[in-house]
């Protein structure tokens, strides 16, 4: 019995800058390497979505050919300051805005997106 599982969606680069950035992506990759690269990318949202099922949203909404990792980390820094502190404590970073608390999970994707944007929208620091 074939146990294996087939995932189909739609991208929409037209109206989504995430589904752009990603459709771009998917264009540079030799056709041979895209299912991995897929695979790799659908098995790291739901490895963050493990410890946070609010990180795979907020990154894919975050997600744009701009998106740094100074960004990536802002974000975690939000959702776990402890933790992410610890990791950071004893590297050299650029300092990172003050955070407000993240709201609880929301079916709204559309809360979802404006919590996003929230977080990197908001007054500089440092």
């Amino acid at each position: 019995m074939d146990t294996r599982r087939k995932i189909t969606f739609y991208l929409n680069p037209e109206t989504n800058e995430a589904d752009r950035f990603v459709c771009q992506q998917t264009d540079d990759t030799p056709q041979g390497e895209r299912g991995r690269l897929w695979r790799a990318a659908l098995l790291t949202g739901f490895a963050f979505g493990k410890q946070d099922p609010r990180l795979p949203f907020l990154f894919s909404e975050l997600l744009n050919r701009d998106t740094s990792f100074d960004d990536l980390l802002q974000l975690l820094k939000m959702v776990y300051p402890r933790e992410t502190e610890a990791l950071l404590q004893g590297q050299k970073t650029m300092p990172l805005r003050a955070s407000e608390p993240v709201p609880a999970p929301d079916s709204s994707e559309e809360e979802t997106r404006a919590n996003a944007r929230g977080l990197f929208d908001g007054p500089k620091h440092g």
